[in-house]
């Protein structure tokens, strides 16, 4: 494949991700208003006493702030998603590498320092 179907294909998908991000952003905000809906729909349905439509809203609204809580702070969804991307994705894999040796390059650094600093007090202590 050429460079340049390859560096359109790349600039394609990116601007589907970005956008598809945008959408599911704005989605997940119309899950409330959709919620809602249904709420004030059912209790007119079924001739139910409409000022209790408030009080099942907020209830509803408790009780998914309450499972998110619980996906979170229990389930811990984000560390687990954040792990299967991790394990999906080459490019986090490979600055994770790069990470990881500079760590140990900084850990051997920081070996030797030590190494002289102990050299430099035994001469003090002589002198």
């Amino acid at each position: 494949m050429s460079p340049i179907i390859k560096q359109r294909l790349s600039r394609f998908r990116n601007i589907f991700f970005r956008e598809k991000y945008r959408f599911d952003q704005g989605n997940a905000f119309l899950v409330f208003l959709n919620f809602t809906l249904l709420v004030i729909s059912l209790v007119r349905q079924s001739h139910g006493n409409e000022n209790m439509i408030l009080y099942y809203i907020i209830l509803g609204f408790i009780g998914t702030w309450i499972l998110g809580y619980f996906l979170d702070k229990v389930v811990r969804v984000q560390d687990a998603q954040e792990k299967i991307a991790f394990k999906r994705s080459p490019i986090w894999q490979e600055n994770f590498n790069h990470h990881h040796n500079h760590k140990s390059k900084i850990n051997e650094v920081n070996k030797k320092l030590e190494k002289i600093e102990k050299i430099v007090k035994e001469i003090k202590s002589e002198n």
